[in-house]
């Protein structure tokens, strides 16, 4: 006997009512019109069911509903025949897209140890554990992502299996938070390219199929059931470097709206990364701060997206976020998923600027932010703010909480007009205003004062 679906670790979205049905099929050498009986091997579901009868040696059917959980083993019998595909989950399936730090290039050292209940669609369609790395290019089905000739690319596969030493992201630690926070299994769907802008992403070429990004990334997640909760989406740096940075807010707009049309779920939520440090040249990305604040505006232009900041987290490279930021930033994921996908809604955002009040004799700036869990910190000595008239940078020798989520910038000479805000200026700037949870404020600005 020959199983077609489902394959071993494949994961299963969960439905409203916290179960899934599972597709089955296959063929068989045995009589026309034997049944075909399905059973979970441990579990409730321990009785044979019948799902279709055998018609010219192929079948089809489905079983269940199956309630969230796992692993569990799924045993198919026709006739004297009988085979068993293990360690399927039913849970929840976060699509991971953008570029290189959404592949993940933290050094594989200390990485996060891999879980039975986070499981991954790699990119070669292959349901498994999910483990660090979690893109191999030169394996994937679709050639949009070789990094070498078509008659090279499995000669390639082999050689990053051999010297790969970098590959750590977010994916596998936040699968393990949201289990532990929700006891939901996870699927993570690896779609991700390192290097690329918006506009290879750009959903006109759905067409070309696994010849381009949005092609493939679409063919992915149907092939894995077609649904999810979310993409957890980082991606910005290519476009920082290019014309297109200015654009980046309406780009990943369509971009967005698209998504959520081709794969008909209209509500899907997008949690995405804010842009962090850059070691570099300033002047090979000349728009970083434009689409650092593009991206915290985009909360505001759709519903169900959220941003984690990353700009506090140290690199593993000029670029790249390192293992352990890349942990950090997982967990900051995961708050955002608490709120966003499952609906707790006491935990907020993160601190978002809501209003700024110049005092009369502008001799200080008080901002108040919303989206605070708990209260601001530091209470004083808060680095990250700049204040510029013109070309000229001023100085703010006080910088204190007035109460839970308010900061107080106090100045030494009374704030000329035409005065802007900013906080998080720069490639590589010095921050440290976050809430309880951790969670950082964003990079934002030019505020007009």
């Amino acid at each position: 006997m020959k199983l077609d679906s489902p394959a071993p670790y494949a994961v299963f979205q969960r439905d409203a009512q916290n179960k899934a049905t599972l597709p089955i099929s296959g063929s068989a050498d045995a009589p026309e019109g034997t049944p075909v009986e399905v059973r979970l091997a441990k579990g409730k579901a321990d009785k044979w069911h019948q799902i279709a009868r055998l018609r010219a040696g192929s079948f089809g059917g489905t079983f269940g509903p199956v309630p969230t959980g796992g692993p569990y083993d799924l045993e198919v019998r026709v006739g004297s025949l009988k085979t068993v595909v293990r360690d399927l989950l039913v849970g929840d399936i976060y699509i991971i897209a953008g570029q290189s730090n959404a592949d993940g290039c933290g050094k594989l050292v200390d990485c996060d140890a891999p879980s039975k209940m986070v499981h991954c669609f790699y990119f070669d369609d292959r349901w498994d554990v999910a483990e660090d790395p979690l893109c191999w290019y030169n394996e994937a089905t679709d050639p949009i992502h070789w990094n070498a000739a078509e008659e090279d690319h499995e000669r390639m596969a082999a050689w990053d299996r051999d010297f790969r030493t970098f590959g750590a992201g977010f994916g596998v630690r936040f699968g393990k938070d949201i289990w532990r926070r929700h006891r939901v299994p996870v699927g993570l769907l690896a779609c991700s390219h390192g290097g690329t802008s918006l506009d290879q992403w750009a959903p006109h070429r759905l067409a070309d199929g696994g010849r381009s990004l949005y092609g493939s990334m679409i063919r992915r997640v149907k092939a894995a059931g077609g649904k999810a909760v979310a993409c957890l989406w980082y991606q910005g740096e290519s476009d920082a470097a290019t014309d297109d940075g200015p654009k980046y807010r309406a780009n990943m707009r369509a971009f967005i709206e698209a998504t959520r049309r081709d794969l008909g779920l209209p509500n899907l939520p997008f949690l995405q990364v804010q842009l962090a440090p850059f070691y570099g040249d300033a002047a090979a990305f000349p728009h970083w701060n434009k689409v650092q604040t593009d991206q915290i505006d985009l909360e505001g232009d759709l519903a169900g997206v959220a941003t984690a900041p990353a700009i506090d987290l140290e690199l593993s490279d000029a670029i790249h976020v390192g293992t352990a930021g890349m942990k950090t930033l997982a967990v900051r994921l995961a708050h955002l998923a608490d709120r966003v996908v499952y609906g707790k809604k006491s935990v907020q955002t993160g601190p978002r600027l809501k209003d700024v009040k110049v005092s009369k004799d502008r001799m200080s700036i008080e901002l108040k932010f919303t989206g605070v869990n708990g209260s601001l910190a530091p209470t004083k000595g808060i680095v990250g703010f700049s204040l510029f008239a013109g070309d000229t940078q001023l100085a703010v020798p006080t910088r204190k909480t007035k109460d839970s989520s308010t900061v107080v910038l106090g100045l030494r000479d009374p704030l000329p007009e035409g005065a802007v805000l900013w906080y998080g200026l720069g490639l590589n700037p010095a921050v440290g205003l976050r809430d309880k949870l951790g969670l950082p404020c964003p990079v934002f600005g030019p505020v007009e004062l």
